[in-house]
């Protein structure tokens, strides 16, 4: 055979077989249309019989725990008595509120199951509405179960009275923190917490709980409110306080009559509230410290101005009647003083101005190297004898001066000088009592106490050492208004000196202290002497003459010249000291 003729069999060949390839696959075209248009009448149909036909549930629906797929209504009431009828009723809810639980059966809270009503709800699921939604519902709970509720007869009243019994138990009212303090214990109550209920919260779960028969355990919400957390920073700050000794009520009765009672000091520590308020009870007490006053009010009073701490006695001349009327009134001025312990003394304000108006008269008065009359003179006999007794008592002396001139109604360097204005004299009360200074006279002395209470058996010398003396001398004048050959004396003569004081305390008779007390200086004063000569006597020079060679005959001085004091005894001799007047 010829190529050609090879040729041509070979198309003729492929033509065919090409041809029986399209008719196969128009075949099984065919076929596959016709398995397809009989499967979807087989859908349709197994669908519309389910979703027309049928009298069973739909697949995947559910009623509570119960899956009712497929079941007609006698299988779907005796699944749901069975879980919810009768004994069903019964099933519990476990409750947690707080630290306390609380169980409730569906029945306890009112609920009923309508199992018909609930059949009937499962049993219309799908067979509402046209085929084609119908359909849809039908495989679509094929798919994804559709859960529903039952149908539930709830009594609102009674879910709401066991509401209400929870919250009576677990309820209680915020008592606020307080604390309280009498007769040495801190009484502390650290309150107590507050719990409220959300009772329509609950009631809002345990209705939907009971509706979709969920009986799984809950939470209530239980609210707190805490009193406020107590300080101790605070509550010591508020009752510790020191001790108030028992005193004199000055203010209320400044004549000293009045005692008023001391105060107990009070201290708790913080530590000690702290370990208090971390305890685990609301209820705590905590024991302070008591610190009581020294004295009773009775005590007190019996240790008032108890003692005489230190006294003087000075004499002066009634004679003199202006200087004695001052002396007098200072004296009465400084009567029923009253000090408190660290208070000062002042005896500038004590006595007052030395005015006419108050009473107070012209006497003599030293002024610079002059003595010259002046109102209030003679005062200074008064300071210097509370002085002298201050010294006794071992009181802290705050100021004091010397006279320029010795004096002599009390030892050298215990006297005080004063004068309005400038000079004062001043001293402390150092003990730990009340004093008073008390005052007296008589016709010619005047004498002053300084009461307290002794603490010790003290008593106190004053040792003055000499450092200085300079003794006056006489220095004459020429007076020619004085009869011829007769003389007077214009002033007095007084020896100077420097001298200083230490003030020495015994203790049981033990000396315990030896301290300076003061030095002073009193100047020198020349005696003055006026005189006439005799006509007969060569005229007599016309200035001074100090210490002549030939002196007149000196008549008696008016006055005795002042003996110089050696040291002093420690105390005041009976009837006081010589006093100029």
């Amino acid at each position: 055979m010829s190529d050609e003729k090879k040729t041509v069999g070979k198309r003729q060949a492929a033509t065919s077989a090409k041809r029986k390839r399209k008719n196969a696959a128009a075949i099984l075209g065919v076929v596959l249309v016709v398995l397809t248009i009989l499967g979807a009448l087989g859908f349709c149909g197994y669908t519309a019989y389910h979703v027309l036909m049928s009298t069973d549930i739909f697949p995947g629906v559910r009623m509570g725990d119960c899956d009712l797929s497929g079941m007609d209504r006698s299988q779907a009431r005796t699944a749901l008595e069975a879980a919810y009828g009768g004994s069903g009723i019964d099933a519990a809810i476990d409750i947690q509120a707080g630290d306390q639980q609380f169980t409730l059966t569906a029945r306890e809270c009112g609920l009923e199951y309508d199992i018909p009503a609930s059949i009937d709800q499962a049993y219309a699921y799908g067979r509402q509405g046209g085929f084609l939604y119908r359909a849809r519902q039908y495989w679509t709970t094929r798919n994804a179960p559709q859960q529903m509720e039952l149908v539930t007869v709830l009594d609102r009243n009674v879910l709401q009275t066991r509401v209400d019994e929870i919250a009576a138990a677990i309820e209680q009212p915020m008592a606020p923190s307080a604390w309280s303090y009498a007769d040495g214990v801190i009484t502390l109550d650290k309150g107590q917490v507050g719990y409220s209920l959300d009772k329509e919260a609950l009631c809002a779960a345990l209705d939907n709980k009971l509706r979709t028969a969920d009986f799984t355990a809950m939470e209530a919400v239980r609210k707190e409110a805490h009193p406020q957390a107590l300080s101790a920073a605070v509550i010591a700050a508020a009752v510790n306080c020191d001790v108030v000794q028992t005193t004199l009520d000055m203010e209320a009765d400044p004549t000293g009559n009045t005692v008023r009672e001391g105060t107990l000091g009070v201290s708790v520590s913080d530590s000690d509230l702290n370990a208090a308020i971390a305890s685990a009870n609301r209820h705590e007490t905590v024991q302070c410290t008591l610190t009581a006053p020294d004295y009773t009010a009775a005590e007190y009073k019996a240790l008032l101005f108890r003692d005489v701490l230190g006294q003087c006695t000075t004499d002066f001349n009634p004679g003199n009647v202006g200087r004695t009327t001052n002396v007098l009134l200072a004296t009465d001025f400084c009567n029923g003083v009253i000090l408190m312990p660290g208070e000062i003394f002042s005896y500038n304000e004590s006595v007052g101005p030395r005015t006419y108006e108050r009473g107070f008269k012209d006497a003599t008065v030293y002024v610079g190297n002059s003595a010259e009359d002046g109102v209030g003179g003679g005062i200074c006999q008064v300071s210097s004898t509370i002085y002298y007794a201050a010294l006794r008592a071992d009181l802290k002396i705050v100021e004091r001066y010397a006279h320029s001139r010795m004096v002599t109604y009390v030892p050298l360097g215990e006297d005080a000088t004063v004068a309005w204005g400038s000079k004062d004299f001043r001293f402390e009360n150092n003990t730990p009592f009340p004093m008073k200074v008390v005052t007296s006279h008589k016709k010619d002395n005047l004498t002053v106490k300084l009461y307290g209470t002794q603490t010790e058996n003290k008593t106190v010398k004053i040792v003055t050492n000499q450092l200085s003396k300079t003794p006056f001398e006489v220095v004459y004048e020429i007076d020619e208004t004085l009869a011829p050959g007769t003389e007077s004396v214009k002033s007095n003569g007084y020896t100077g000196y420097q001298t200083e004081s230490y003030r020495v305390v015994y203790i049981d008779g033990v000396e315990v202290s030896r301290t300076f007390e003061n030095k002073s200086t009193y100047k020198k004063y020349d005696k003055v002497i006026l005189h006439n000569p005799k006509p007969e006597t060569p005229t007599a020079p016309t200035t001074p003459v100090v210490n002549p060679t030939v002196a007149p005959t000196q008549p008696a001085p008016t006055e005795p010249a002042p003996t110089e004091p050696a040291t002093e005894p420690t105390t005041v001799p009976a009837g006081g000291f010589l006093t100029n007047g």
